[in-house]
């Protein structure tokens, strides 16, 4: 694999344990804190995380809460896209060494939507639910560290910093209680190449 994909390979695990398997189901409780009935699915527990885009099983409503990963942006690739941020995010050498050693900006993003067809929020709780997915994703993205992430002769040297993460998030749906929110975090790493140059 190059390391496009064993990138997006860590990223895909460890962002299916925050955004699924590690977000627990919710005990109810009474007014004195003791429990009550069935545990319920946390509402901001993601339905799917993976590369690319969701191909229709399940479809965006059927998973309410999505999560795609891609090797740079294709709203910035697709011409007239409504998602689009401002500038290109393609990857770009960042540093060449006298030895042939070469440092890359590997660029990626991260979308996700979060619509809440089915399941009928109100707006402060389903800007709430959105919030809190978004939270979780930046939080995640921020604390790895991409140990060990190789492909070849080309290793992560340096994992996300704060000021290499963008985000934004477009309510694209709404009242009465159809609300759909779409999130988008681009972020990038560097990777060091060696031999690149000989």
């Amino acid at each position: 694999m190059g390391i496009h994909s064993e990138i997006l390979s860590y990223i895909l695990e460890e962002m299916q344990n925050a955004m699924i398997d590690e977000v627990l189901d919710i005990q109810p409780e009474d007014e004195n804190g003791d429990p009550v009935g069935d545990p319920i699915t946390d509402p901001t527990k993601a339905g799917i995380v993976l590369i690319g885009n969701l191909q229709g099983e399940p479809g965006p409503d059927g998973a309410r809460i999505s999560v795609m990963l891609y090797a740079n942006d294709p709203d910035v690739i697709v011409a007239g896209s409504p998602s689009g941020m401002e500038r290109g995010w393609s990857d770009e050498i960042y540093h060449i060494e006298s030895n042939g050693t070469a440092t890359y900006v590997r660029r990626f993003s991260c979308k996700i939507r979060c619509l809440f067809a089915d399941s009928r929020e109100d707006h402060p709780t389903s800007l709430e639910y959105a919030s809190t997915v978004r939270d979780r994703a930046e939080t995640l993205l921020l604390s790895l560290p991409f140990t060990g992430v190789v492909s070849g002769n080309e290793r992560v040297s340096r994992p996300i910093f704060a000021e290499d993460l963008k985000s934004e998030m477009l309510q694209a749906g709404g009242p009465p209680d159809q609300y759909d929110y779409l999130i988008k975090i681009r972020f990038s790493v560097l990777t060091t190449r060696t031999g690149a140059l000989t």
